[in-house]
């Protein structure tokens, strides 16, 4: 069984929680790549290397996959999914509207 792509999906949501550690000496460089990657927020960052990130969903990519290509990043160590929320476009709005 293949999961569908991203374009092919229903309008789901995702939402990942993610604890990113970094070398101290990459800590920029790895700053800058996931600032400059779609879906991914930078909640904090710390001296030592450790950060805080959510990613969500793009039109064409998987929170899921971006998590997953987080780990070529040079100078990432590790990346551990924390917290996930999944839920459909239209679930979503009426809880915003209600």
């Amino acid at each position: 069984m293949t999961m569908p792509t991203k374009s092919e999906a229903q309008s789901e949501f995702n939402i990942c929680g993610v604890f990113v550690q970094t070398t101290p000496d990459r800590l920029s460089h790895v700053e800058r790549t996931l600032a400059d990657t779609p879906g991914i927020d930078i909640h904090q960052t710390e001296e030592d290397g450790r950060m805080v990130v959510t990613i969500e969903d793009t039109p064409d990519k998987y929170a899921s996959e971006t998590l997953t290509d987080l780990r070529s990043v040079d100078g990432v160590l590790s990346a551990s999914l924390v917290y996930h929320h999944c839920d459909t476009e239209s679930k979503m709005l009426e809880d915003i509207t209600s």
